[in-house]
């Protein structure tokens, strides 16, 4: 009996060794261990296309072992932030209810897409896909809004705009005023897609920029861009059913959103509106209030920092 239990074992190990040399290289194997006792989190880069605003909500970080649900939403930003497509952290084991946190987050549809509003245009994500494995390891995979070609393709096109419609000589005033104008009279509001959740190119600068066919994302994202290459500090607010753009002007916080002041009418006719042109909150409030509107209204907890 004795020597047929050792036999067992014998064939035991050497099954184990079929496994690990035959489905792993090597030096796989060794990296797999060092990787399960070291816990090392991924390099993070960043890529061209930083926007960095001090926001109460969510901040940028470089401490990728988290302590607590704020620190993982740090991490999920700062990676997004950094335009990378993937990114690898740990929990640490004495942090017991991360990985349930890591997944509330992950399933919080809501809570990502403001993320999306405090970054750059071309950094922007689809989608996030989070997976695990049993030794703490968290990976998130992301899918951006714009691939490079996407990237390369919109530049050129806003590089041709930029030098017929801003004059650099005049303020920030006449150049945002010139940007919207030149949005405005090229894009229709893509009325096929009202009520839908489908992703088009109608919701990206594409369709604003090439198509003349956009939702209010495209709308908000063309904006957006110009203001990047303005250099004019801004980003995006959004609520689950419309997104639009606040600047930043001499310290003061405005809204400005081209999607109402393009608005559809029963008679086709193109409008050119300055209802929401650099509005403040109470401004925006009072403009939607005369039109019976609730369209903007925003978590005014997430941008504490407007008024």
């Amino acid at each position: 009996m004795k020597v047929l239990k050792f036999i067992v074992g014998l064939l035991a190990v050497f099954a184990l060794l079929v496994f690990s040399y035959g489905y792993l290289k090597e030096n796989e194997v060794i990296d797999r261990v060092i990787e399960y006792y070291s816990k090392n989190p991924s390099t993070l880069e960043n890529n061209e296309y930083q926007k960095e605003i001090s926001i109460d909500f969510v901040s940028n970080t470089d401490d990728f072992e988290p302590n607590n649900k704020q620190d993982i939403l740090n991490i999920y930003y700062t990676v997004i932030l950094s335009g990378m497509d993937s990114f690898t952290f740990y929990c640490p084991h004495e942090y017991s209810t991360c990985m349930e946190d890591v997944f509330s987050i992950n399933d919080d549809v809501a809570t990502l897409s403001q993320l999306n509003n405090f970054v750059n245009v071309f950094n922007t994500f689809r989608s996030i896909k989070t997976t695990y494995t049993n030794n703490g390891k968290v990976n998130i995979d992301i899918e951006k809004v714009y691939s490079t070609e996407d990237i390369e393709r919109i530049n050129n096109k806003v590089n041709e705009i930029y030098s017929t419609v801003v004059d650099e000589s005049k303020g920030y005033s006449y150049n945002i005023r010139a940007v919207h104008d030149y949005i405005i009279n090229n894009t229709k509001y893509n009325l096929s897609l009202e009520n839908s959740n489908e992703f088009t190119t109608s919701s990206t600068a594409i369709g604003s920029l090439f198509e003349g066919l956009a939702t209010c994302n495209g709308y908000t994202d063309a904006m957006s861009i110009f203001l990047d290459k303005l250099m004019i500090t801004n980003v995006r607010v959004s609520n689950t059913t419309h997104i639009w753009n606040l600047v930043n002007i001499d310290n003061k916080w405005l809204h400005l959103d081209l999607t109402w002041d393009d608005p559809v009418n029963n008679l086709n006719q193109d409008m050119l509106l300055y209802d929401y042109y650099l509005k403040t909150t109470a401004e925006l409030k009072e403009t939607d209030s005369k039109k019976n509107e609730t369209d903007h209204l925003f978590n005014e907890t997430i941008y504490n920092f407007i008024n």
